[in-house]
């Protein structure tokens, strides 16, 4: 399963994304057919696509990681690992390149 993949599935599970178009649009910063295309094609999401999702998972961690709460404190590490396995196949894809 690509990373792509394991983070919708987890966003899902939270609740914080209902489809592929809402990943699409609202994490991937793409149009809301691109995770689909992605998906049925076996494709690598872009450099793009997880650079901006990594961000964004970043900038949600940042949020969650205020509270004192332990459950929300677990949001903020598990967003914190998302991101970072997105940052991880963004420098894989750059390092790749000639």
């Amino acid at each position: 399963m690509q990373v792509v993949e394991i983070v919708f599935e987890e966003l899902k599970r939270q609740g914080l994304v209902f489809s592929g178009r809402d990943f699409s649009e609202d994490w991937l910063g793409m149009e809301g057919s691109y995770f689909r295309a992605v998906r049925t094609r076996h494709r690598t999401a872009s450099v793009r696509a997880m650079a901006t999702c990594a961000a964004k998972l970043k900038r949600r961690a940042e949020v969650l990681g205020r509270s004192s709460m332990p459950q929300v404190q677990a949001q903020a590490d598990n967003c914190n690992s998302l991101a970072d396995r997105c940052l991880s196949e963004v420098l894989t894809a750059c390092e790749s390149r000639p």
